[in-house]
């Protein structure tokens, strides 16, 4: 929603006579029925009593408008105590207003604009009864004023106080559903705040961190207050406040009209000078990104770090929280900013339209950065962990887990990793334009978005199918192993049969366009194959001898245990014969040396015959075969003959 919009609905709520900017008394009068025997039997009574039952008792039935939020907070005492005003519109007629607040929190009183209003908090909810029916389209709001010890059992830990160095420090986490931990709210995907004010009151040595900007920051008897307003729309899990005795630094950047754009930094007194250093790197990844794709999308506002205890990184929106400055992390956090805060998954299911691109932003960071040196040893090591385990989805399936959400290996490194091949399936022409298109989607801009959305664009760019790829590599688990076997008996003939086989029973085969490097004395050159079929064969004239053959050299894809056998010359002591050929019938081989087996391919890759010969001779009836080339495949001890057969 626009702040025009916003503007506009204010003004509603004025003329209708509710009373927006009342003083935040900390507590206020209100009516209750407290014990939770009678949260449920009033709960009942509406579910069971036909007319009398609410129209709606669900998040769907409304959309938040405005938050004006007061925190009181001492960074020494696990506690908060405040008041959250908010203004909503009612989706269909409703009587009742549902928020998510855990039940150790306790609920002093809520109000609305004819005075107090009463309510029931039980099962972490709270069910707020309007004092009239509102009818759908329809401006309502209501102050909730609470206080408690929050409990911290769904995440990372939503509301901790964890001193640094001897000085108090209170930091919060919501993440995936810890925002209701310490404060009422609509804790859900598919509804965004759409504008705030924050106002946190702390003891007078310490300074608040928060989203949007500072507008103003006030000491007075003791107390600081430190007024953050935030004109974007922005979902529970990316509101955050953090205390201690932050100091503080700023760089710049440009956006695409000149603007300069601040990035401000709260950071421990006792860092700040090595983080300054490392905080600095944040214009370049910045510029990068922008350069990418779109310009940052907060840039009215600001971006920004606050320092925290924990030992990562939380993109909250407009300042990230840093547990370190590390280049990854500071990438990683950034991107997030683009890829789950301006456009956010729509389900936990698609954790990895988040951590994914957070992580393959990083990536690309190394690539265009440091002249490109620590690109390679990125994909190596993604790679090298993805395959630590034969299974795994990047579909998150149990979205109750919290670390099945946030597993690294699947919805960070896998999740890169098959944006990465989507790139290289569909170059990157068409992969970067997709993104763009995705960024720039006016129903995805500051709303929600689903797998669907980025596969949709990512088709509509490159004009190809994408759901045998979303199959295998998104929905399917495990990954491929290749055996390339590659033989030259000319500088315009040479063939390469490319087979797999899959990790996990979930895949049969990944059909992927492969990418091999044939090196010579004095020239190479890259080929790419589109492998579509297991023991696929292709003829190339590469126009020199090669000397060998790499296989992926560029590290598209994640695959672990690639063999690449070179078609040996016959040893001259092993003196083969292979007669009649062309063959009508009866093929016949004779070597000096012992043949292992044998193998009988057509030139599509299908193999007609396989069978361990452990002699030195042996006789194939080709009578059933039809007429046309095939591979003869010879194994010995030293590695692989190949030679072709005509059937005639």
């Amino acid at each position: 929603m626009s702040w025009v919009r916003l503007s506009c609905i204010f003004l509603m709520v004025f003329n209708s006579g509710i009373f927006l900017w009342a003083q935040d008394n900390r507590v206020a009068p209100g009516v209750h029925c407290g014990a939770k025997a009678c949260s449920h039997g009033r709960i009942q009574s509406f579910l069971l009593s036909g007319s009398e039952k609410p129209r709606s008792t669900g998040h769907e039935a409304y959309e938040l408008i405005y938050h004006r939020i007061h925190w009181h907070i001492d960074p020494a005492v696990h506690f908060i105590e405040g008041s959250v005003f908010s203004i909503f519109q009612a989706k269909q007629d409703m009587d009742t207003l549902v928020f998510d607040l855990r039940d150790n929190m306790v609920v002093d009183s809520v109000t609305g604009p004819p005075g107090a209003l009463s309510y029931d908090h039980a099962g972490h909810k709270m069910f707020i009864y309007l004092s009239h029916t509102l009818q759908q389209g329809m401006v309502d709001s209501v102050t909730v004023y609470y206080q408690g010890a929050p409990d911290n059992t769904s995440g990372f830990g939503a509301f901790q106080v964890s001193p640094h160095q001897g000085v108090p420090l209170m930091w919060t986490l919501s993440q995936p559903y810890g925002a209701s931990e310490w404060w009422p709210c609509k804790n859900t995907l598919g509804d965004k705040i759409d504008s705030m004010d924050i106002f946190v009151h702390t003891p007078g040595p310490f300074r608040a961190a928060s989203n949007g900007v500072l507008v103003s920051e006030v000491t007075d008897a003791g107390v600081t207050t430190a007024h953050w307003r935030h004109r974007y729309p922005v979902v529970p899990y990316l509101v955050a406040v953090a205390v201690t005795d932050y100091a503080q630094f700023s760089d710049f950047f440009h956006i695409s009209t000149g603007d300069s754009v601040e990035i401000l930094n709260y950071v421990f007194p006792q860092d700040s000078a090595q983080v300054r250093q490392q905080a600095a790197q944040t214009v370049e990844v910045m510029q990068l990104f922008q350069n990418l794709f779109t310009d940052y999308p907060f840039a009215s506002e600001k971006y920004g770090h606050a320092q925290f205890g924990w030992g990562g990184g939380m993109e909250h929106q407009t300042m990230s929280f840093m547990g370190s400055f590390s280049f990854e992390l500071i990438a990683h956090e950034l991107a997030h900013q683009w890829f789950g805060n301006m456009i956010t998954l729509a389900s936990w299911e698609d954790i990895w339209l988040n951590e994914g691109f957070a992580t393959y932003l990083t990536g690309l960071a190394y690539e265009h950065m440091f002249n490109g040196y620590y690109w390679e040893p990125w994909k190596t090591n993604q790679i090298q962990f993805i395959t630590s385990s034969p299974a795994g989805s990047v579909f998150c399936d149990d979205t109750t887990s919290v670390s099945r959400l946030f597993d690294a290996r699947l919805s960070y490194s896998k999740a890169a990793m098959v944006l990465h091949m989507l790139r290289w399936k569909l170059g990157d022409t068409a992969f970067f334009n997709g993104v763009n298109h995705y960024l720039n989607d006016p129903a995805l801009i500051h709303h929600f978005a689903a797998t669907h959305d980025l596969v949709y664009h990512l088709e509509q760019s490159s004009g190809k199918s994408l759901d045998t790829f979303m199959d295998n590599w998104f929905f399917g688990q495990g990954y491929p192993s290749y055996n390339v076997v590659w033989y030259q008996d000319s500088p315009d003939s040479l063939v390469v049969q490319i087979s797999q086989t899959t990790s996990h029973p979930s895949v049969s085969f990944f059909a992927m366009p492969v990418e091999i490097q044939l090196k010579g004395s004095q020239r190479d050159t890259l080929i790419r194959l589109e492998n579509s079929s297991n023991g696929q064969v292709f003829t190339l004239k590469p126009g020199f001898m090669a000397d060998s053959l790499l296989f992926d050299p560029n590290l598209w894809i994640v695959s672990r245990n690639n063999q690449v056998i070179t078609g040996i010359e016959a040893p001259v002591e092993y003196n083969i014969s292979i007669f009649p050929n062309p063959v009508k019938n009866r093929l016949h081989v004779k070597s000096e040396g012992d043949i292992l087996a044998v193998e009988l391919m057509a030139m599509d890759g299908k193999i007609m015959h396989k069978e361990p010969v452990n002699a030195k001779a042996l006789s194939l009836d080709l009578q059933r075969y039809g007429p046309g080339t095939y591979l003869l495949k010879l194994f010995f001890h030293q590695g692989v003959v190949i030679r072709k057969v005509i059937r005639i």
